[in-house]
């Protein structure tokens, strides 16, 4: 899937991997915010200060074992005090914010899903690609037949083969996407 950016390359200075860190996690990040405060613009703000702050303080921390889960409670913490700054007081003892935090861990979850999915999918060659995705829409097989001009068996074979290949790509995930698809 994506590529292993570690805390020490971001540490060193390394703009290239930032850039990729930045480019994977940016998208599915803004739509967690987003949900969670249900502002896009200041949701979009409040992601680019997460990142801005890791480079800013790169040197600031001994490491970071996993610098997904650092931004997803850096952006977590940001819209907490993007709620308190609009003057909406939280008592973070209250009922209503272990709401808030168990709302925001269900929308992590799916977000990532959603992620892992997608990055899954996209690593197939393009036409099963193509299928996948059609599928994933709801189309059936002729109509996926039609739409990319080939015939329904070669449509089945594609399929197939892409779904196979998709089990062995996220079979770590597994357990995790079951427990996702089961709460749909």
């Amino acid at each position: 899937m994506g590529a292993i950016i570690t805390y020490e390359d971001i540490k060193n200075g390394d703009i290239k991997a930032f850039e990729t860190l930045f480019q994977e996690f940016y998208p599915s990040m803004c739509i967690v915010a987003t949900k969670f405060i249900a502002d896009q613009t200041a949701a979009e703000d409040i992601v680019q200060e997460a990142f801005i702050k890791l480079w800013e303080k790169r040197n600031a921390y001994q490491d970071i074992p996993s610098l997904k889960t650092f931004l997803y409670v850096s952006v977590k913490n940001l819209c907490f005090n993007h709620i308190r700054d609009r003057k909406v007081t939280i008592d973070y003892t209250s009922p209503e914010a272990e709401k808030q935090e168990v709302i925001f861990k269900d929308l992590l979850i799916e977000e990532e899903t959603y992620r892992i999915i997608e990055d899954a999918v996209n690593a197939l060659p393009p036409q099963s690609a193509r299928i996948v995705k059609m599928y994933l829409e709801g189309k059936q097989n002729k109509e996926i037949s039609e739409i990319l001009n080939i015939s329904v068996n070669s449509v089945k074979t594609l399929k197939y083969n892409a779904l196979n290949s998709l089990r062995t790509i996220l079979k770590d995930y597994f357990y995790v996407l079951l427990l996702f698809l089961a709460e749909k």
